[in-house]
């Protein structure tokens, strides 16, 4: 078995801060063609490579699909977990940074140990995010049409109502052909619709949900159990105690995604209304005095768990 060798990148806009472990050798590269050759020249043929980099969005966009081009593996760890990792604060640098480290937590099997190799996924969280901003941007202006036709500042014969419905109409639009993209996205592609299929069939799950379920886990292969994802959409409470002085109320994590949360949050209002079950159910622990959003919290982490079975996800990641 050939020895590990770990190339751990500080990825920024114009550049790439490189250390090689464990020769410990450093350079720094250009974000581009270029560079990425001077990278994959320090790759040694007689070792295994692995680059590892921080998850910092676009920025690592054009090197990830580089290496995919290459056949050289990498993976991309949150930066959360690379700052809670160095310790004691100090000079941020790649050489201080320990994340091309193989101790660290992020290469013992993490979930972001795996290439991102998926360019149809990537494609469907930019469609996605795109459509979320166009939903909020016409969300303010039906907001702000309501607030000043409730106090009068104008009416519906005013100018100022009517261009801002034209807005409105036009994101409409926009927001029904972003859907459509995504309709098609998923229909080309067998893995995505196979998932897409089975986790609609669960009541309360639409097409938005499900396919942001598909992009935010990678098609289900992100997560290897509900339980994990569970904790990374803010679904799973952990107790807040500490010896005998403090006793606080179980809570889930405020670093959680709240955007899935949110969505799985509004599919779990659906299915108490439409799944029978899981509306006698709520209305008994509710009458039982618990509090509402955690009877809620209870059943949107039952609808995550019923769409990774039905996706049947990996065992191992």
């Amino acid at each position: 078995m050939k020895e590990k060798q770990i190339l751990a990148i500080d990825v920024s806009k114009r550049s790439l801060d490189i250390c090689v472990r464990p020769a410990g050798t450093t350079f720094k590269i250009s974000n581009d063609l270029s560079g990425f050759k001077v990278l994959t020249a320090a790759i040694s043929p007689d070792l295994d490579p692995l680059v590892v980099m921080e998850h910092t969005g676009l920025y690592s966009f054009q090197l990830e699909k580089y290496l995919e081009g290459q056949g050289v593996p990498y993976c991309k760890i949150p930066a959360l977990e690379i700052k809670r990792s160095m310790g004691w604060f100090g000079a941020r640098t790649t050489r201080s940074i320990p994340y091309g480290s193989p101790s660290m937590p992020g290469l013992g099997g993490h979930n972001s140990y795996r290439p991102q190799n998926h360019r149809k996924v990537t494609r469907l969280n930019q469609l996605l995010s795109l459509r979320a901003k166009l939903v909020k941007d016409c969300g303010g202006y039906k907001a702000r049409i309501k607030e000043m036709l409730d106090t009068e500042l104008i009416s519906k014969s005013d100018l100022i109502y009517k261009l801002q419905r034209t807005v409105m109409t036009t994101l409409n639009s926009q927001i029904q052909k972003v859907e459509k993209e995504i309709e098609v996205l998923i229909e080309t592609d067998p893995e995505l619709k196979k998932n897409f299929d089975l986790i609609r069939t669960i009541k309360g799950v639409g097409k938005i949900v499900a396919a942001r379920m598909l992009a935010v886990t990678s098609n289900f292969k992100k997560f290897s159990n509900a339980r994990k994802f569970n904790c990374y959409a803010g679904l799973a409470p952990f107790k807040h105690e500490s010896g005998t002085s403090i006793r606080g109320r179980s809570r889930v994590s405020h670093l959680a995604n709240k955007e899935i949360k949110t969505v799985l949050n509004l599919a779990a209002f659906c299915a108490i209304r439409f799944n029978q079950e899981l509306k006698i159910y709520y209305e008994k622990r509710v009458s039982e005095g618990m509090k509402k959003m955690s009877c809620i919290n209870i059943i949107r982490a039952k609808n995550c768990r019923t769409n990774i079975c039905r996706s049947q996800a990996p065992d191992s990641i």
